[in-house]
């Protein structure tokens, strides 16, 4: 890129790594000095890391000294802005200040920009966004004459905000961006395409997806999501899909293009075949969510970056999601609903979570399980007990933490036999859910360790496993092990059996002894 001052290729001389190195220092530019760059560019890069500097524009050239033209009044010193976390708050340029200052700063190119800290507090003049500035900005430099395009920025950043709020799936705002955009900008293609997408009325859809084909009658995106409106056959309100921005039915249970299932109603989740899914379609949604997700923490994105994994079948990463989801919607009363279905998708994937051991697939009825738990108030009485989990699959491990996190016990992980053994030496849990067949040391060597410690003995530890064989649950009981659970296992099964063994073990425990009298 033109940014390195030289590359080498290992293994190298010392003498020419040496060499390189006087060069570079004796050639170094000032401190600070960020190169010649537009002044828009630096202030937007300085917005995204939120930087607290003053940013200097002029046209000095490399042997001075910019605080010296500063003082000394040099006509080659353009101006400084002020920024506070990357937001403008001030500037001066010649014998203008405040927002005057920063549009002219602003509308400035090919100049060099240096960067020092802040040495006092600034006083706010500008109050403006910097995005508003930048418009401003570049309206006034066209307004002058300037060669650029008119409205060029500007456009492109009502563009590029519509795109991204199509992105973050908030329709109804993306909508506005967009309207405004084509409305200075008829031949946009682009354009066109994204605002048919925000749009919920399909002859509206079809009229933008048709001035679109005019624009680009060749691009495979618009004549893709021509294809979505053709197939689209329903006549009552109208929701996008998720994932491929299809038109579908409000109460549809999958998109008609791209077949994967939304889960706004998670009692369809048995439905969801990932064989019938359009994979490539789902797994670029899904990406699309990462990259959003990396920049912000959004639950609506969570839950359907989750959802998107869950219709490939790949079970881990929609758990990532989902226990990044849970702690939120857990304690936010509008996110009610939500952590319901959040409860019910972990329980429909650790019943249909496939062994390791065998490749065997569990076999519950998603219906039985549902009915069972809408007959049953399971009673938690954990008070956060802590929970140390033993177990070497991560997404085994990942739906019992999750199980137990829904049930207010505070969870500690090991993954291996080694790792369990050094857990137990930093703390005390609770109860130990134990997993028998572990890297290392397998579960039948750690219990005989933790029993025959005599600061662990009394921890109740619970077998899992998933084998069914009647010489294994003897084993385990000769082994001290409070209960034996077969994997795969219902979350309320756990949640049931932690409960009841963290009670009768408490119930059990020795009363502390009263003080003596005085």
């Amino acid at each position: 890129m033109g940014k390195a001052f030289q590359v080498f290729k290992k293994p190298l001389a010392s003498e020419e790594l040496a060499d390189a190195i006087i060069r570079g220092l004796k050639t170094q530019q000032k401190k600070g000095d960020l190169g010649k760059f537009s002044v828009v560019g630096i202030v937007q890069l300085m917005e995204t890391e939120e930087t607290t500097c003053r940013l200097d524009v002029h046209n000095c050239g490399e042997h001075q000294d910019i605080d010296h033209c500063i003082e000394n009044k040099c006509p080659e010193y353009k101006g400084s802005l002020f920024l506070v976390q990357g937001k403008i708050y001030d500037a001066v340029c010649g014998k203008l200040i405040g927002e005057e200052a920063v549009l002219k700063l602003l509308s400035m190119e090919g100049v060099q920009v240096s960067s020092c800290t802040l040495k006092a507090d600034v006083v706010r003049r500008v109050h403006k966004s910097n995005q508003n500035l930048l418009i401003n900005a570049m309206i006034q430099k066209d307004n002058q004459g300037d060669d650029a395009e008119p409205e060029t920025v500007p456009r492109q950043v009502l563009l590029d905000e519509g795109i991204q709020l199509c992105e973050r799936l908030e329709l109804k705002k993306a909508q506005k961006k967009l309207m405004d955009f084509v409305r200075d900008n008829r031949q946009s293609a682009q354009g066109w395409l994204w605002l048919s997408r925000s749009l919920t009325e399909l002859p509206k859809i079809k009229k933008a997806l048709g001035e679109a084909y005019k624009c680009s009658p060749k691009e495979p995106n618009i004549l893709e999501d021509i294809e979505k409106a053709r197939l689209f056959a329903g006549s009552g309100k109208i929701i996008r899909c998720p994932f491929c921005y299809a038109p579908m039915e409000q109460h549809a249970v999958f998109c008609p293009y791209c077949r994967a299932n939304a889960l706004s109603d998670s009692s369809t989740l048995s439905q969801i075949d990932p064989y019938k899914v359009e994979r490539k379609m789902v797994q670029r949604a899904a990406k699309r969510f990462e990259r959003v997700l990396s920049d912000e923490v959004n639950p609506r994105l969570l839950y359907y970056a989750g959802t998107a994994y869950l219709n490939l079948n790949d079970f881990e990463k929609a758990l990532t999601y989902f226990d990044l989801l849970l702690p939120i919607v857990q304690v936010e009363s509008k996110y009610q609903k939500v952590a319901g279905q959040v409860g019910e998708i972990v329980e429909y994937i650790a019943s249909n979570l496939k062994q390791e051991s065998g490749g065997s697939e569990a076999k519950n009825s998603w219906h039985e399980q549902k009915e069972r738990k809408e007959k049953r108030l399971i009673t938690n009485r954990s008070s956060c007990k802590t929970i140390l989990v033993v177990e070497d699959s991560p997404t085994t491990r990942k739906v019992i933490k999750m199980t137990l996190t829904s049930g207010a016990f505070r969870v500690v992980e090991a993954a291996d036999g080694v790792e369990a053994l050094s857990r137990l030496n930093e703390e005390r849990p609770d109860l130990v859910l134990l997993d028998i067949m572990l890297p290392k040391i397998d579960g039948y060597r750690v219990l005989s360790i933790l029993k025959k410690n005599s600061d662990t003995k009394d921890i109740p530890v619970v077998m899992l496993t998933s084998k069914n064989r009647i010489i294994d649950k003897v084993k385990g009981r000769l082994s001290a092990a409070s209960a034996y659970l077969t994997k795969p296992f219902k979350p309320a099964e756990l949640i049931d059996m932690v409960n009841s063994i963290i009670v009768k073990d408490g119930a059990n425990a020795e009363p502390p002894a009263e003080p003596p009298a005085d």
